[in-house]
């Protein structure tokens, strides 16, 4: 008696959530093929860099707060099955310079989450982190969970695994069509594929794919940077930073042979990947010019390069997911959701299995939560 055949999905993007959800596909029995329009893993996808953060800390957005503990959980089931644990956990530190600032809400929402968290004074945050100097009245919102996540080695590990474990994976593969309603998917080279279920996670390039889809895309350039050992050092041993100065500024500490690393939400500018990835190296001084106020030696620090990536993001500043027809669409990604790569697979994967509706699954992707807490 022949086998009962498995149900197919093509995923149409190898980032992060794309090769999460293959992973979670073949874990729940579907058949997978995966399309890449790049190389497998690409390194112009915005999953692709030396390290991202996991953190807490989300101001007001009790759904995504609460969304990051589960992300923990995932994450952890990503170390079991690669067997290796690509994260270090060094703690994440932001300051608050106003009593309504990011840091504020975020400590209102960690008391109502029971968030472990310690506040800090302005001479405790120079105890830990002596590599800054803060104002008198600046004080400091530490989570001891987050830490840095191995970007670049995750998802070249994730790509080995679903490779592995038979999925599939077309590299080099443009996508010219999607028929929506009939699981259709047409590529460039005029040969169709058909699925039960198309999971389309194809980032910045969706709006070429699926024009209905289009929304704001930005660049965001990050600098890594260096500065004399001494102080890297000192970097090493402190916590990453989610929050300094005025504006979205962060900072990733240097583990594991990778860089420190300095980003800014206000470099972020409207513009989509046909831009290009370059980036000439004194944008560097650009991004790193909000945190020098509150940098000990200052003038000791220099950009070393630049990384470029392309993300979506609208005003609602939340994931949206969407089934229409047989085809599930995952987009606004901003640049937040490495961190929830693999819960955002297991998540997409149990709506295509009829397990989570695609009302829930909106919702929970949005961050209004259940699904189920």
């Amino acid at each position: 008696m022949k086998g009962k055949m498995l149900k197919h999905v093509i995923i149409i993007g190898a980032g992060v959530v794309g090769l999460s959800a293959a992973r979670a596909a073949i874990k729940a029995g579907f058949r997978v093929t995966l399309l890449e329009q790049g190389a497998v893993p690409n390194p112009q996808s915005a999953s692709h860099d030396q390290h991202r953060l996991i953190r807490y800390q989300y101001g007001k957005a009790a759904g995504y707060t609460t969304m990051v503990r589960h992300a923990f959980g995932a994450w952890q089931r990503l170390w079991d099955d690669l067997g290796i644990c690509l994260f270090e956990r060094t703690g994440a530190l932001g300051l608050s310079h106003a009593p309504t600032d990011y840091v504020a809400d975020t400590l209102r929402t960690f008391q109502d989450l029971r968030i472990p968290h310690e506040r800090l004074n302005s001479v405790e945050i120079e105890r830990l982190a002596p590599h800054l100097t803060v104002p008198e009245g600046t004080w400091g919102l530490l989570n001891e969970d987050g830490g840095v996540l191995l970007a670049d080695r995750i998802v070249t590990a994730l790509a080995d695994w679903v490779r592995n474990a038979g999925a599939n994976v077309r590299a080099n593969t443009r996508v010219a069509h999607v028929d929506m309603y009939r699981a259709l998917v047409s590529l460039g080279d005029g040969t169709d594929l058909q699925a039960d279920t198309v999971l389309v996670a194809a980032g910045a390039w969706l709006g070429e794919l699926l024009p209905e889809f289009a929304r704001p895309t930005y660049r965001q350039a990050v600098c890594y940077v260096d500065v004399p050992d001494d102080i890297m050092h000192q970097w090493r041993s402190g916590p990453c930073l989610t929050d300094i100065g005025i504006g979205d500024n962060y900072a990733l500490m240097p583990v594991r042979d990778t860089g420190l690393k300095f980003g800014s939400g206000a470099h972020r500018t409207a513009g989509g990947p046909a831009l290009g990835f370059g980036a000439d190296p004194d944008e560097g001084c650009q991004v790193m010019a909000p945190f020098l106020p509150f940098l000990r030696h200052a003038d000791l620090y220099r950009p070393r390069r630049m990384a470029v990536g392309y993300y979506v993001k609208d005003s609602s500043e939340a994931f949206h997911a969407d089934m229409v027809g047989r085809t599930l669409v995952i987009t606004n990604c901003d640049g937040q959701m490495f961190k929830f790569g693999p819960l955002m697979g297991e998540k997409l994967i149990a709506c295509v299995q009829g397990t989570l509706s695609p009302a829930e699954l909106k919702l929970w992707s949005a961050g209004g939560r259940p699904a189920s807490e």
